[in-house]
């Protein structure tokens, strides 16, 4: 009986450490889209994210971008677009106009997008100018990257945090 008892307490102390890490790494977590303020969630277990390496910068300097869909699911996730845009990304400016990328979305070719389970795509692009494939040239100021699937007005729409980039004026 003792031995039975104390095989329960070991249990349960082992469960509350075990808890204790899943806490911790819950703290650590990043938000889920539906938490994040004009953020949509992504449907069907898609997961988006974008990184821009570095974050500030001066016009000339080199920028790396890299936008990632993948499919978190079981299941294959399929979608038909009316055109050829089907996910990308896109560049805000402070006050919240579209800067780019500079899209063309043939109307007469409807596209399926189509995802195995855990297959990832990524957008990988290198600038040092003309950053981010903006319809005019990007200025010195604050801008915001957004990634996600698009609409039918050829609009990115935000299915993972935005990543917030301040381009410095050029020092002589």
């Amino acid at each position: 009986m003792r031995v039975w008892a104390c095989s329960i307490a070991f249990v349960f102390a082992c469960g509350a450490l075990v808890m204790a890490a899943g806490c911790a790494k819950r703290a650590e977590r990043v938000p889920e889209a539906e938490e994040i303020p004009g953020v949509t969630p992504a449907p069907g277990g898609l997961r988006f994210a974008v990184t821009i390496q570095p974050r500030q910068f001066t016009i000339g300097q080199r920028v790396h971008m890299e936008a990632s869909l993948f499919n978190d699911s079981d299941d294959i996730f399929k979608k038909k677009y009316p055109n050829g845009c089907t996910w990308g990304y896109e560049v805000l400016t402070e006050d919240g106009r579209r800067a780019g990328p500079r899209q063309t979305c043939v109307d007469s070719a409807s596209t399926e997008i189509r995802l195995a389970p855990g297959e990832l795509r990524m957008i990988v692009r290198d600038w040092r100018g003309g950053y981010f494939d903006a319809d005019t040239p990007l200025g010195p100021g604050r801008y915001e990257i957004t990634v996600g699937l698009v609409d039918r007005d050829a609009r990115v729409i935000p299915m993972a945090e935005p990543v917030r980039v301040k381009i410095l004026e050029r020092r002589p």
